[in-house]
């Protein structure tokens, strides 16, 4: 069994990929434009992202082709597309819950959205010549930007972080999507260094064998250590960035933080690890499990199999994903 929201897409280019997105999603993507260019400014929006564009087509020209074959497939104009997306960025909505323990070989995820969000999620199985990822994927973006699995043997989850300091640059959900695809995460955290970015995500990186990179980031700085097990990340900084900190906890990320810390022992089950992440003791709105959460993913290492629960079919309760033909 599989959701009804979940789809497969083999892909040669990056540009035929997007083409793909756009023509399967194009409903969604005429309805978050549309949506877009009510704002009266819309046209003002659109002309300072291109500052954005330019720096980003540099660093990444493979995800530029991508979105443009997304807008010829949405029959979007490609400039509404990339300014939609910036404006996700501008968001800035403090959301998701990690713990990742079992020694790296078990990783729980909640994705945390904003009141609408439930139907803007769905699985998607994606393959772009020699790599393929299986995520959680937002509609009307690159992807990468909540959980992923790739067939590098590397699965990512990101966590967004609110911090003072900002510029125009690269925009934290392209960054996202080019690790998601990673091969090497010191590799990748390297040339993060070099890279001019308007904002950043915590990103934790797990290898196939267990092994952990956590990455923390802002607009200008970055940092990287490789956690023990259990280990627990939410929307606030735990490392040497702490003096960039500017989450206002309105969306209790230091609440989550301590009770995930209560529930998560050094090895777990996966029907443990499920009660973790259905935990409502703080009620709606603080809890692991909020009225944010629209959706849920365990990712068994040692068993090969990704649990996933979307809040949009919760009539089918937790679906099981086989990875043996990704990683």
């Amino acid at each position: 069994m599989t959701h009804s929201n979940y789809f497969e897409i083999q892909a040669n280019s990056y540009f035929d990929l997007g083409l793909q997105q756009g023509r399967l999603f194009r409903i969604e993507a005429h309805s978050k434009i549309n949506g877009k260019k009510q704002h009266r400014l819309w046209e003002d929006i659109v002309e300072k992202s291109q500052e954005h564009l330019q720096l980003t087509t540099s660093a990444f020209p493979h995800l530029i082709e991508e979105l443009r074959g997304f807008s010829s497939g949405a029959e979007v104009r490609f400039d509404d597309l990339w300014a939609a997306i910036l404006g996700n960025e501008i968001a800035n909505i403090d959301k998701c819950t990690t713990v990742i323990t079992n020694g790296g070989r078990l990783i729980a995820h909640n994705e945390d959205g904003d009141a609408h969000a439930q139907d803007t999620v769905c699985v998607l199985k994606k393959t772009i010549k020699d790599i393929t990822i299986l995520e959680v994927f937002y509609y009307n973006t690159l992807g990468g930007n909540a959980i992923s699995i790739n067939s590098h043997g590397f699965v990512q989850t990101i966590n967004s972080l609110s911090h003072r300091d900002t510029q125009v640059g690269i925009p934290r959900n392209c960054i996202a999507r080019w690790m998601s695809e990673t091969r090497s995460p010191e590799t990748d955290f390297s040339s993060l260094t070099t890279l001019k970015r308007s904002s950043g995500y915590n990103h934790n990186l797990i290898s196939k064998s267990g092994e952990i990179w956590n990455i923390e980031s802002s607009a200008i700085q970055q940092t990287l250590i490789k956690p023990v097990t259990p280990f627990v990340h939410t929307n606030h900084y735990l490392g040497s960035l702490q003096h960039l900190e500017n989450n206002d906890n309105a969306s209790a990320t230091f609440e989550r933080y301590a009770a995930a810390n209560l529930w998560v022992k050094k090895y777990m089950s996966v029907s443990e690890a499920q009660a973790m992440m259905s935990d409502i003791a703080a009620g709606e709105k603080m809890s692991i499990f909020n009225e944010r959460t629209i959706a849920r993913v365990i990712v068994n290492l040692e068993q090969l199999v990704a649990h996933i629960w979307l809040l949009r079919e919760s009539d089918k309760g937790w679906v099981e994903y086989d990875l043996h033909s990704i990683i």
